[in-house]
C-alpha cells in the first residue's frame, strides 16, 4: 500500500512542477510584460497560481486513483499499462496548450480557453496569422517540452509504478479516502464556493493576474460553457431588463442626415482599423490620410467603439446589431445565430437587394452559415479571385476586391444594400505597398498595411463618387474591431476598442459634421433603420443617439467588459468581480453596465 501512496504523491508533485514550468515559460516568452513586474509580484504569480495548479493536479491524480482502485489486486505493470499512456497523452496535450498559449496571449490578451476550438474548424485560416517559421519553432518547443516532461514522468512515476506488488484488501478503503481528500484541492478548499479563475488574482496589474492562471485548468473549465454564457446575477432579471430598456430608449426628436428616403446603402468594414492610427479621431497622423480627408466631406462619429475584439464578433454587431459576449461568439453557434435579426432582412422588406464581398474564405468562424441565413443575394469570396491577386495567407488584396465591388455596384438595380469586409490589415500584414513605415517589426508592418488599405479606400471613393448611383448612396466606413497595435495596448483598455465610423455619399444632406456622442457598432442597424423611417424594433440592443437615446459605449473582452459615457468610464473583470479601471465611477454607472451585460447574456442563453 505504501508504495502506491508514495507513487501518487510523486505524480502529484510532478504535475505541480509541470504547471510551474509552463508558467515560467509563459513569463519568459512574454518577458516584455514580465519585466514590468517587481520580484515579489513575479513570485506571487507562482504562489497564488498554486491554487489552480493544485486543483488541476487533483483532477489528474483522480485518474490514477480510480485505476489503482480497480486494479489494486494486480501487479503494478497492469496499473502502469493503463495509467502511463493516459499520463503521456495528457503531457503531450498540455504541452501543446501551454506553449501555444504563450503566443495566443501576446495577440489576444487572455489565457487560452475553448475559444481556440472554434477556429480549428478552418485550420488554414486559423494559422494564417502565424508565420511558418514561428509555427516550426513552436512545434520544436512543444516536442522538446513534452519529451523532457515524459522522461521525468517515466523515471520518477512510470517505472516505479510497474514495481508495485498486489495489494491487500484494506488498500481499497485507503485509496477511497485519498480520493475523497482530492476533492479539497480540486474545489480550492472546504468553503462553500468552488475555486474559479479569479481566485488566483492578487495584483492591480492585469498581466500578473493572468500569469497566475493555470492555463490548463482555464481551458478545461471553459469547456463547460462552450455553448452558453455564464450569466452574472448582479440584480433581479426584471430590474436588469428595465434598466437596459431605459438606457436604449429612443426619443421623439430625430436628426435626419439623409436627403432621400431610400438611398443605396453600402458598408465597408475595415479590418483592425483602430482609432489609434486614424488622425481624424485623435490617432497618429499620416497613417490614414484618405480617411482623415474624407471625414471632412461627410459625417464623422468621433466616439464610436467596437463591441468586441474579433472579426466574427464585429461583423455580427455591425450587420445584426447584437453586442459581443465576454466568453463566446454567437456566430459560432449556428442554432443561436440563426435567430439573430439581420439588417439585410429588414432592407429586403423595403425592396433592397443585398450582397456581401470578402476576399477571403467565408467559411472562417462559421460566417458562411450566418450570411446564408441573412439571405444575401450574392456572396463574393476568394473563390472568385485569381491566385496571383492574393497574399500568401488570407486572400485577395483589398484593391482587387474593391475594384470588383465598384464594378458590380454599377450593375445593381437600385436601391441596393451591399457590405464589404477588407482583410489586408490582418496579420501577417502582407500588402503590395510600401509607405513611410518601412520597418520589419510587427508594428511597422501593421501601420504599412493600414496605410495601404487607406489608399485603396481613397481610390474607391474617388472613383465611386463619379458613378451615377453615388448621388443616391450612403457609404458607411466602420472598423470590425480595434488592435493592440500600436503600443501593444492591454486587452481591456478603452483605446483598444475605439474605432472610426464615417458616413459619406451623395445621399447625405450634411457635410463636414462631427457627432461626438458615445455609441457602439451594434447601434448601426438601429441608426440606419431610423434614418430610413422604417423602425428598428428587431434590433433590441441598439440605440439611436440621433434620436435622443442615452449616450454610452459597451464592449466585451475575455471575462470582462468596458462601459463609457461622456463623463465616466469603467472596466470590470468578471472573474474577480471588481473594477480594473482607476478613474472614479458612480454607482449608477456601474449598475447600468451590469444591467446591460446581464440582459445581453440572458437573451443569449434564451436563444
Amino acid at each position: 500500500m505504501l508504495p502506491r501512496l508514495y507513487t501518487i504523491l510523486k505524480c502529484y508533485l510532478f504535475w505541480l512542477a509541470f504547471f510551474m514550468a509552463t508558467r515560467l515559460f509563459f513569463e519568459l516568452y512574454n518577458i516584455g510584460l514580465t519585466s514590468g513586474l517587481d520580484l515579489a509580484t513575479i513570485l506571487g504569480t507562482f504562489g497564488h497560481g498554486l491554487k489552480l495548479d493544485l486543483s488541476m493536479g487533483g483532477y489528474i491524480i483522480g485518474i490514477m486513483l480510480i485505476t489503482m482502485m480497480l486494479t489494486f489486486w494486480c501487479k503494478g505493470r497492469v496499473t502502469a499499462a493503463i495509467v502511463n499512456p493516459i499520463m503521456i497523452a495528457v503531457i503531450v496535450i498540455f504541452s501543446i496548450i501551454g506553449i501555444c498559449d504563450c503566443e495566443l496571449y501576446r495577440n489576444w490578451g487572455f489565457r487560452m480557453d475553448c475559444t481556440v476550438l472554434m477556429y480549428l474548424k478552418t485550420p488554414k485560416e486559423a494559422a494564417a496569422s502565424t508565420p511558418i517559421w514561428l509555427t516550426a519553432i513552436f512545434v520544436i518547443w512543444v516536442a522538446a517540452f513534452a519529451w523532457a516532461s515524459i522522461k521525468v514522468y517515466i523515471k520518477f512515476v512510470g517505472k516505479p509504478m510497474r514495481q508495485h506488488e498486489p495489494a491487500r484488501w484494506y488498500t481499497l478503503p485507503v485509496l477511497l479516502f485519498v480520493s475523497a481528500l482530492c476533492v479539497i484541492p480540486i474545489r480550492g478548499g472546504v468553503g462553500i464556493a468552488p475555486i474559479r479563475t479569479g481566485t488566483v488574482f492578487f495584483s492591480d496589474t492585469p498581466f500578473a493576474n493572468h500569469a497566475a492562471i493555470n492555463v490548463h485548468w482555464n481551458f478545461c473549465n471553459s469547456l463547460r460553457y462552450i455553448n452558453k454564457a455564464r450569466t452574472p446575477n448582479f440584480m433581479p432579471q426584471e430590474k436588469a431588463d428595465s434598466l437596459t430598456a431605459e438606457m436604449l430608449k429612443i426619443g421623439d426628436q430625430q436628426v435626419n442626415l439623409l436627403k432621400t428616403s431610400r438611398p443605396n446603402i453600402i458598408i465597408m468594414v475595415m479590418e483592425s482599423f483602430t482609432a489609434k492610427v486614424v488622425g481624424c479621431v485623435g490617432g497618429m497622423e499620416g497613417v490614414t490620410p484618405n480617411l482623415d480627408s474624407l471625414s471632412r466631406t461627410g459625417v464623422l462619429f468621433s466616439n464610436c467603439y467596437a463591441n468586441g475584439d474579433r472579426s466574427d464578433k464585429g461583423l455580427i454587431c455591425i450587420l445584426s446589431g447584437y453586442p459581443a459576449q465576454p466568453t463566446t461568439s454567437i456566430v459560432k453557434l449556428t442554432e443561436k445565430a440563426s435567430k439573430l435579426p439581420h439588417l439585410s432582412h429588414k432592407l429586403h422588406a423595403e425592396g433592397y437587394t443585398s450582397s456581401f464581398y470578402y476576399g477571403g474564405d467565408i467559411d472562417f468562424a462559421n460566417l458562411k452559415s450566418y450570411f446564408i441565413t441573412g439571405h444575401y443575394g450574392r456572396l463574393v469570396t476568394m473563390d472568385e479571385f485569381n491566385r496571383r491577386d492574393m497574399n500568401s495567407k488570407w486572400g485577395a488584396h483589398d484593391h482587387v476586391v474593391l475594384n470588383r465591388w465598384l464594378t458590380d455596384l454599377g450593375q445593381l438595380a437600385e436601391p441596393f444594400f451591399s457590405a464589404l469586409f477588407t482583410l489586408s490589415s490582418h496579420e501577417p500584414f502582407e500588402v503590395p505597398h510600401t509607405s513611410q513605415f518601412t520597418g520589419s517589426d510587427e508594428e511597422s508592418l501593421f501601420l504599412n498595411s493600414v496605410n495601404y488599405t487607406d489608399s485603396c479606400i481613397g481610390d474607391f471613393v474617388r472613383r465611386a463618387s463619379a458613378e451615377p448611383w453615388w448621388d443616391n448612396t450612403l457609404l458607411i466606413l466602420v472598423a470590425d474591431h480595434g488592435s493592440r497595435h500600436p503600443g501593444n495596448s492591454p486587452v481591456h483598455v478603452p483605446e483598444k476598442f475605439h474605432i472610426p465610423m464615417i458616413w459619406l455619399g451623395g445621399a447625405l444632406n450634411v457635410t463636414d459634421t462631427i457627432i461626438d456622442s458615445y455609441l457602439c457598432q451594434s447601434d448601426l442597424p438601429t441608426l440606419i433603420c431610423n434614418q430610413l423611417g422604417i423602425g428598428s424594433d428587431e434590433f433590441t440592443f441598439g440605440k439611436d443617439v440621433l434620436a435622443g437615446s442615452r449616450q454610452f459605449a459597451f464592449y466585451a473582452y475575455n471575462n470582462g467588459i468596458g462601459y463609457m459615457t461622456a463623463d465616466e468610464q469603467l472596466t470590470w473583470d468578471l472573474e474577480s468581480s471588481r473594477l480594473t479601471s482607476d478613474s472614479p465611477v458612480s454607482d449608477s454607472t456601474i449598475m447600468q453596465s451590469q444591467a446591460f451585460l446581464q440582459t445581453l447574456l440572458h437573451d443569449f442563453n434564451q436563444k
